[in-house]
């Protein structure tokens, strides 16, 4: 049997002996060589190679264990290439290419994969034995077992579509087993939702004259759009232009890995100078400890949780998340008639048609002409 492969990309030829020792006529013989090459020729157009049947062990750094395992008892594991090694790989490329949020999204959806895997003892069977119905298992786990709503079930759907997209261009598989899914209906969406004018009303000077750091903070969110993680984290006083009132955020450190410029509004101008930011040295971290600049960045949940404190100090809905300062400036922005370009720029997004998702995601459709100049009704008046 010939065969490529993927090792090196060259032909290759396997014999398989197996079972014709047994066999005492020449057509018994025939008739069994006829069903081993129906049967791996199934397998081959199915993804699999005889590679996978390589015993050989390789020892690989495993992107799946969880980080306390992993210090413990060390990241190193053997294994014959099965999904989990791949998984693994995925993984690394993700953390290399995409946000810590992002990345870290699709390596705990593969680990539960992994996981149900191993517990139903799937985890060594050939790459190509994971068809639609392997699948479709998963998923009944995910929405009986779990009990998972429906926008977690679509997020489960796209990063293991990415997966096996990911399998298929490296020749490692040919079929993705993805396919169609059932979405649960309804199910709580627990993403942000923006303030209302009167909640901001009474959260706003709280901040301001309690947590001065954490109001510059969601003012760097409702004003600049800034993402409150690696760009609001990571930020340094060298990515703020005082002179063209603008910041910078590198490739490295932005969402979609493209780096963009931020016009910084005459009110967020007003409140860094009030901080005194421009005072401290170019290479220290906006948001440090203690409440100011520092030499390093403050945790990466910290500010979150002091917002949560007084979300819940103020009896405001748990709906409002850290997040929500950014949705609620994108509304206000689009409100005062800003052009949808001039959205799409401070949001930092490539492209309208995703800033048009992104508007209608958080703000419906909506219209001023709607709003304001619906006609009445015939004898409404």
């Amino acid at each position: 049997m010939g065969y490529r492969d993927p090792r090196d990309g060259k032909m290759k030829r396997k014999r398989y002996q197996e079972g014709f020792a047994e066999l005492r006529t020449k057509k018994a013989r025939i008739e069994y060589a006829d069903i081993q090459i129906k049967n791996l020729t199934a397998k081959l157009l199915k993804g699999w190679i005889p590679t996978d049947d390589d015993t050989t062990q390789v020892v690989y750094n495993d992107d799946l264990e969880y980080h306390v395992a992993a210090q413990v008892y060390g990241r190193k594991r053997k294994s014959n290439k099965n999904i989990r090694f791949y998984a693994s790989e995925y993984t690394t490329l993700q953390a290399n290419t995409k946000s810590k949020k992002t990345a870290e999204s699709y390596r705990g959806k593969l680990r539960e994969l992994v996981a149900w895997l191993e517990r139903e003892k799937l985890i060594e069977n050939d790459l190509s034995s994971y068809d639609h119905s392997v699948i479709l298992r998963f998923f009944d786990h995910l929405i009986i077992e779990k009990k998972l709503a429906g926008p977690t079930i679509e997020k489960y759907k796209i990063t293991l579509d990415n997966f096996f997209k990911f399998l298929i261009d490296r020749k490692i598989m040919y079929e993705n087993p993805v396919g169609k899914i059932e979405i649960p209906e309804g199910g709580e969406d627990f993403s942000a939702i923006p303030f209302m004018d009167e909640d901001l009303a009474i959260l706003i000077p709280k901040l301001r004259s309690e947590d001065p750091q954490l109001f510059m903070a969601s003012m760097l969110q409702y004003f600049c759009f800034i993402r409150p993680g690696e760009e609001l984290l990571k930020l340094k006083l060298n990515q703020i232009n005082f002179a063209a009132r603008t910041i910078h955020i590198p490739r490295h450190m932005a969402k979609k890995r493209v780096e963009r410029t931020i016009d910084i509004p005459t009110q967020m101008y007003d409140i860094l100078v009030s901080h005194g930011i421009h005072n401290y040295g170019h290479n220290m971290y906006l948001v440090g400890p203690f409440g100011r600049p520092g030499t390093r960045p403050i945790g990466y949940n910290t500010l979150r949780e002091r917002f949560n404190k007084y979300r819940e100090r103020l009896g405001l809905t748990d709906l409002y998340k850290w997040y929500s300062f950014k949705h609620t400036g994108a509304g206000k922005l689009l409100e005062s008639g800003a052009t949808i370009i001039e959205i799409m720029n401070q949001l930092g997004h490539t492209d309208i048609a995703s800033t048009y998702r992104y508007i209608r995601r958080h703000f419906g459709d909506r219209s001023e002409h709607v709003r304001t100049m619906f006609p009445d009704p015939p004898g409404f008046n």
